[in-house]
């Protein structure tokens, strides 16, 4: 079973590939139950399957309960075993959230939008009631683009036509076992205790089931080399774009400019998987890795997603990779502000102050009782609102120059699809934000091109040393408090906490609802 919280990414892929060079491996058998992996992923896991059974060897899946991604990865195998009381449910893909303007009002709590650009949509979520037509614009391209990628690979697989795969999807959706068995969904029903019997049924003799770590390439003696190897350092960038949390750039300025300085590194695989924050943070990170690509090669591996600050991060890279379903993108820089407008009568509460300067109680007001966060008195002027409006605009102004200037394109060039737009990375690829499409061994491979150890001894390595990419890190727990079991608070703490501060951010609400931990 190679799916646990024990297991990354990079680690899961390195061990299909050992699989792939020992003779003695027949095939591969995969346990998809519990599992939980984001799309990317699975795509990247889908891929490497495909080609270690290029080699002439076997895949083989077992899955009890499997939605349409997890049937995706599953279709990549020679043989599926479903479990006798399990389903399979293909039912497509579906964009959308909560709008909360309802609630502030009933809440007393007063909201102003700073946007400026069509699709930079994170603030909608508490401006509106419902979709702004830019917003489902862009997002109805995105699940296109997972249902091409998803809808082909099965078809291809499975070897069933398209306009099968429409009906399976439409007219029945749900698969109990046997249902399954009668569409070619799945090969034979059994549980996972029987899997043994199963293999020497397929093999035609019997195979014994082995544990990767004991494969060929993880049994040779480490001290087989003489000197130190050179390296390939994989340096992730997981979470949002925050100096202290998330990819806690304070720290990963520090790892870059060490690796950049380590002359046993040869070149440096930059994994994003952010949907960005604040800006401060993505600008430190992207000037390090900007310096560290003047020493030596920086090929950057986009994961689920790497939008807005998280595309800041990306786009110094010599070559950025994307899978066709990272969500990418969204140049754009958002705002807002929140104010009381009867909260703070509600509660009972009176404030009052003294000030000098004519914006000095901007910020003043009650902390809300409870959660301990400050709710502004006022909305802003008219002049302050004006000298907003400059801020967002001049930092947008910014943010695609530097684009411009790290992928080589013109200012028009990148104004032309900026605007806050999140692409897929099939369409990033066709506007020129992705370089190549492909995952983290990809880009591995890349910078063992670039660094010209193709054909010789290198080692990889991974930092910082951290577990990957606990979504938690998107929405942390704000000023000390566990609000996990209610969202809609947790993402009001989290726009209070940069109220009035514009984000190079994607929606947060978004991300949280559809993307499982990295390591799996």
């Amino acid at each position: 079973k190679l799916f646990d919280n024990s297991k990354t990414l990079y680690n899961t892929l390195r061990e299909i590939d050992a699989a792939s060079n020992d003779k003695s491996v027949a095939g591969i058998v995969l346990n998809l139950s519990g599992m939980e992996i984001n799309k990317e992923m699975i795509w990247e896991l889908r891929e490497k399957l495909e080609a270690f059974k290029d080699r002439g060897k076997h895949v083989v899946v077992y899955l009890d309960r499997a939605g349409i991604d997890e049937y995706y990865l599953a279709s990549a195998a020679d043989k599926i075993i479903m479990n006798p009381e399990g389903m399979i449910t293909l039912e497509g893909y579906i964009w959308g959230r909560q709008y909360y303007a309802g609630l502030l009002d009933k809440l007393g709590i007063g909201f102003t939008e700073w946007r400026y650009f069509k699709f930079k949509s994170a603030m909608e979520t508490f401006s509106r009631k419902n979709m702004s037509e830019a917003d489902s614009i862009q997002w109805k391209a995105i699940i296109d683009a997972y249902f091409s990628v998803t809808k082909d690979g099965i078809c291809r697989s499975r070897k069933i036509s398209s306009a099968e795969f429409d009906s399976l999807m439409n007219e029945v959706a749900l698969f109990l076992p046997e249902t399954a068995l009668k569409y070619n969904l799945v090969d034979t029903l059994a549980r996972w205790e029987d899997i043994d019997d199963l293999i020497t049924g397929y093999e035609g003799e019997n195979k014994a089931l082995v544990n990767p770590n004991s494969l060929t390439e993880f049994e040779l003696p480490n001290d087989d080399y003489w000197g130190k190897k050179p390296e390939i350092a994989i340096v992730y960038a997981i979470g949002e774009c925050a100096m202290d949390n998330g990819i806690k750039a304070r720290e990963l300025v520090k790892v870059i400019k060490s690796l950049s300085e380590n002359s046993d590194v040869k070149a440096l695989v930059f994994r994003v998987d952010s949907p960005g924050g604040d800006g401060l943070a993505s600008d430190i990170v992207a000037e390090a890795i900007k310096k560290c690509k003047e020493k030596k090669p920086v090929i950057v591996s986009q994961g689920y997603v790497a939008g807005s600050g998280g595309y800041w991060l990306s786009m110094y890279g010599d070559e950025i990779y994307a899978a066709p379903n990272t969500i990418t993108g969204s140049i754009g820089v958002i705002g807002g502000w929140y104010y009381n407008k009867s909260l703070k009568e509600f509660f009972g509460v009176s404030t009052d102050l003294v000030q000098i300067g004519k914006h000095a109680d901007l910020g003043f007001g009650m902390r809300v009782p409870f959660i301990n966060v400050p709710l502004p008195n006022r909305d802003l002027t008219e002049d302050e609102m004006q000298k907003a409006e400059k801020s967002v605009k001049d930092m947008y102004h910014d943010f695609v120059s530097k684009v411009a200037s790290g992928r080589n394109m013109t200012y028009d060039e990148v104004q032309e699809i900026a605007q806050g737009r999140v692409w897929s990375g099939i369409d990033g690829k066709e506007i020129k934000i992705v370089d190549k499409l492909g995952g983290l061994y990809d880009a591995i491979n890349e910078a063992v091109d670039k660094a010209g150890l193709k054909g010789s001894r290198y080692e990889i390595t991974e930092y910082p040393e951290a577990p990957w990419f606990n979504f938690d890190a998107f929405m942390p727990k704000l000023f000390g408090i566990d609000t996990q079991s209610n969202p809609e608070i947790e993402h009001l703490l989290f726009r209070l906490k940069f109220n009035g501060i514009p984000l190079y951010i994607l929606p947060l609400e978004d991300m949280n609802s559809d993307f499982p931990v990295e390591n799996f």
